[in-house]
């Protein structure tokens, strides 16, 4: 099971008996450098970060996976540590109308997560009221527009 966000995954840690609170306290305290992100002539990903005490590091790469994991080796090696020990924030350069029709986007997509999230929910309340009328889960799924099988996980997910 993948955690959707913090508090998922503190439950889930939690569940499993892991120390949730020192681990949070142990990433909260790692140095973090943004990590500036431009396009240069040549189609590749040039990546700056300025690491202090007049150290930069500069990396590039053809994706912006293969850029990141470059700046970041590249400022380990630099800061002589490990390549996990410290935290980049992405700084994307595109311009600023891209820049906004991409926060657009974000935006719609977040309002789009939690309309889904509503959505299942009424979906569970629904399911439930259709199986106590004793309609069959088969039944019940092919009014909600799902199937009899995501009836089941969903009566099942609200036993626990």
């Amino acid at each position: 099971m993948l955690a959707k966000n913090s508090r998922e995954l503190a439950l889930l840690l939690e569940a499993h008996g892991l120390p949730w609170k020192e681990l949070v306290e142990m990433t909260s305290k790692r140095p973090s450098y943004a990590a500036r992100y431009a396009r240069d002539e040549n189609d590749y990903w040039t990546v700056v970060v300025d690491l202090g005490d007049r150290r930069t590091a500069i990396s590039n790469g053809p994706t912006l996976p293969k850029a990141s994991k470059r700046i970041r080796q590249a400022v380990a090696l630099l800061l002589e540590v490990s390549e996990h020990s410290f935290d980049l924030i992405d700084d994307v350069r595109l311009g600023p109308s891209l820049t906004r029709a991409l926060k657009r986007l974000q935006a719609s997509q977040q309002r789009l997560e939690e309309q889904e999230a509503r959505a299942e929910t009424e979906r569970l309340a629904v399911a439930r009221a259709l199986t106590k009328l004793g309609i069959s889960r088969r039944d019940a799924g092919i009014l909600l527009g799902v199937s009899g099988q995501r009836v089941q996980q969903l009566l099942e997910k609200c036993a626990d």
